[in-house]
This record gives structure tokens, C-alpha cells and sequence, in this order.
């Protein structure tokens, strides 16, 4: 059983952690600012119970349902892409028979938080999502014509994912 559940501890802690030190701060905040300034420590308080919210969706969307396979027809159906005004297009190519759970958890994590950081960052009106499969090689690209900031060449992974 252990085996099931290790590869997705680091995902589980970066769904938890990150929000529970965030909102450890922002607690602080609120802590000293209750007696001289109340109407920070509202605010601060707010965004803890924010932050909870949002880590218990993601908790929640992440562990009450199994990813959707990248090559499945509801892959382009991303029912937790709030994406407000962004036009989302997908394309699927090669055969996806055979990707191991964790890859196509993997996949529909990394598609997620992108797609995530494009309405949140970007100003993009579209973004487009591309899963290319040949042999046993998998590629996930995302792009978005929003304004991006400085691109960065990073040889051990993406910066800013972890």
C-alpha cells in the first residue's frame, strides 16, 4: 500500500504546504496588528481563511477523483479550468494507451497548475495546451498569448514550480 501512496507525497505537500505557510504568516500578521491595527488584522485574516479554502479545493480536487487521461475525449474538458475570459484550445497527439497512473496524474497536474498561472499571471486571452506522444516519450506544452515575464534558462527544471 505505501508504494501507492509515496509518489504522491510531494505533490500532497506542495497542495498543503505552501498555502499552510502562507497562512502562518499572514496569522502573524494578524496577531500583531489585532490591538493597533484591526483593520490589518482583518485583512490578514482573510486571507488565511482564503488560502485554507483554496488548499482544501485543491486537496479535495486532487485525491476525490482519478486525473484525466491526456488521451481520453474529456481531456479537453478541464472542468476545474476556471479560466474567466481565456479561450482554451487542446490538441492531442499520438497514442495515450498505457501511460502509468502517476504519469497521467503528473500530466493533469502540470496542465492544471499552467493553465492556473496563465489567468492568474498572463492577462491571456487564449492558451492552448499540447500533449505529443511518440514512442515512450510524452511532451506537455502550454502556451498563451498573454504578456509573460523575463524568460529564464533553467537546466535543473521550470522555475517557479516547486
Amino acid at each position: 500500500m505505501l508504494e501507492l501512496i509515496w509518489p504522491l507525497v510531494p505533490l500532497l505537500h506542495d497542495i498543503v504546504a505552501h498555502p499552510v505557510t502562507a497562512m502562518t504568516v499572514q496569522a502573524g500578521v494578524a496577531l500583531d496588528a489585532l490591538d493597533t491595527r484591526p483593520e490589518i488584522s482583518r485583512k490578514a485574516m482573510r486571507q488565511v481563511r482564503d488560502s485554507g479554502r483554496e488548499a482544501v479545493r485543491e486537496l479535495r480536487a486532487t485525491t476525490s477523483r482519478p486525473p484525466r487521461c491526456p488521451g481520453s475525449s474529456d481531456c479537453g474538458n478541464w472542468s476545474s479550468f476556471e479560466g474567466g475570459d481565456v479561450e482554451l484550445v487542446m490538441r492531442r497527439e499520438g497514442e495515450f494507451d498505457g501511460l502509468s497512473p502517476m504519469a497521467e496524474l503528473a500530466v493533469h497536474r502540470i496542465v492544471q497548475e499552467a493553465l492556473t498561472n496563465v489567468v492568474r499571471h498572463s492577462g491571456a486571452r487564449r492558451a492552448a495546451v499540447s500533449l505529443v506522444r511518440h514512442d515512450d516519450r510524452l511532451t506537455v506544452e502550454i502556451a498563451n498569448d498573454g504578456a509573460g515575464g523575463e524568460r529564464v534558462n533553467c537546466p535543473w527544471g521550470v522555475v517557479g514550480s516547486g
